[in-house]
């Protein structure tokens, strides 16, 4: 057995002299990009190709190598356990504790306090990137989430109107909005919709990949919860069965009994903009970053939709989880790497700065998004220096290309709606909260949504908060 490792041994290396024959040192810092774009996205790849000849122009010691990366918690450790993560990549801002842990990413304080960043970036999400007082990632930007509503169908179903120019009214005489600000009025909204249509329902309910649970955490938010994870005498205790998260849960079941949410047991967050796109669905829950991909991947019409503040379960409680997605560096990342990674970012307008050449590069993604049909909407923005703000706001009321009272409530309250994600193990606490609303959607009418809940509570609690007690 020991001959055999030792010739496999024998032959990785002969490999990897191979390969690094077959790629000669040309003697300069290489920088992977794991947030590179995918080879079918032309003009993206266009654009990241500009931004990289820019960059190397400016600064001949590094060579930036395209290594498209999609982060996913069930693949990075194939990559962080042989140290080829990329140098820099995109992950969640749920991830860096545990990335931490695990060793795959590293501490990039003094890279950023060097370049005057610091302090430029948005309070939350630097604390959510911030471990023992040391900064561990860069946001790229935050999203709110919300709801997403069909207006075409809204109209036909003639619970809105058009005005005088074809543009749909979402608000009453009164100023009032006719788009459901409660989850009543959401059942209500889907009641219709099987009344009115064959094929198509009023809601999407995810229920898998962790996105189920991640949506069914605001929901139990939006009906009285205040936390999923409770820190009680000094120990964390897990609330995945708190009132507010079974009187969630239990709207769920309902939908299910009556048919009224679309069918399935194993939605994902990639079915969506699909069931939206071919009018599959009336209304789902998403965040703000995903706006584009009924428009981008299945025609959708960028005019026919509104996106709208998350409703309340109990009348007062109105929350949108606030998350986002950073930059993140890999643990095996020189100090030289991570510099020249954080100066690339001004060069792909994502910096705080505010130059010829970041202004070029930001108005570059505008224009780029404009060439794709994208819609084009307000962002929440990862960073605070006024000058910043005062060019990304001018920019975007420039390119803005819907119409913005579709959107104005969301992006008017996000910023008193935003709701932090739990603290501890986050992807994992979803995927327990998956198994919950599994259980009332494959069994409607039998599930019990207090004892489903009690279960993933034991394990949650079990599993993964008394690690950390």
């Amino acid at each position: 057995m020991k001959k055999k490792l030792i010739c496999l041994a024998i032959v990785t290396v002969m490999m990897c002299a191979l390969l690094c024959a077959c790629q000669p040192d040309n003697g300069k810092i290489k920088i992977s990009v794991g947030f590179w774009p995918e080879n079918s996205q032309k003009s993206d790849v266009a654009m990241y190709e500009e931004w990289k000849a820019n960059f190397e122009a400016d600064y001949p010691q590094y060579e930036i190598v395209a290594e498209p990366y999609q982060y996913s918690p069930e693949t990075v450790a194939a990559k962080g356990n042989t140290g080829n993560l990329p140098t820099i990549f995109q992950t969640y801002f749920t991830e860096p504790a545990m990335l931490i842990e695990e060793g795959y990413i590293r501490d990039i304080t003094d890279q950023v306090s060097e370049l005057g960043w610091l302090d430029k970036i948005d309070d939350s999400m630097r604390e959510q990137l911030t471990v023992d007082g040391k900064l561990y990632g860069i946001p790229r930007d935050g999203y709110g989430m919300g709801l997403f509503i069909n207006l075409e169908l809204m109209y036909d179903m003639g619970l809105i109107d058009k005005k005088a120019d074809g543009t749909y009214k979402i608000y009453d005489d009164n100023g009032d909005p006719l788009y459901p600000t409660t989850f009543q009025q959401i059942t209500e909204i889907c009641r219709l919709t099987a009344e009115t249509y064959d094929n198509t329902y009023g809601i999407l309910i995810l229920s898998a990949n962790k996105q189920g649970g991640w949506q069914l955490a605001n929901m139990g938010w939006n009906f009285g919860t205040k936390a999923l994870e409770v820190k009680e005498n000094g120990k964390w205790t897990a609330h995945l069965d708190d009132n507010g998260m079974v009187q969630a849960l239990g709207w769920i079941q309902e939908l299910a009994q009556e048919g009224l949410c679309y069918p399935g047991t194993s939605l994902n967050y990639n079915d969506w903009p699909a069931k939206v796109g071919s009018d599959g669905v009336v209304m789902a829950f998403v965040g703000n970053d995903a706006l584009a991909q009924p428009i981008t991947s299945y025609g959708f019409n960028k005019d026919d939709f509104a996106f709208v503040p998350m409703p309340t379960g109990d009348g007062t409680s109105r929350y949108a989880l606030f998350g986002g997605t950073p930059y993140v560096f890999a643990d095996n990342a020189t100090d030289e790497q991570v510099e020249g990674a954080l100066r690339f970012l001004k060069y792909i307008g994502r910096s705080p700065e505010t130059d010829e050449i970041a202004v070029a590069a930001l108005e570059k993604g505008f224009t780029v998004a404009q060439s794709k049909g994208m819609p084009i909407l307000p962002t929440i923005k990862a960073w605070k220096n006024e000058d910043y703000l005062a060019i990304a706001d001018e920019m975007e009321n420039r390119y803005v290309n819907v119409n913005y009272e579709y959107f104005k409530d969301f992006f008017d309250t996000i910023h008193t709606m935003r709701h932090d994600e739990e603290p501890y193990y986050c992807q994992d606490l979803y995927g327990l909260l998956d198994n919950a609303i599994q259980s009332v959607l494959s069994k409607p009418a039998s599930a019990n949504p207090l004892t489903a809940l009690q279960t993933q509570n034991s394990l949650f609690q079990s599993i993964y908060l008394d690690r950390v007690n």
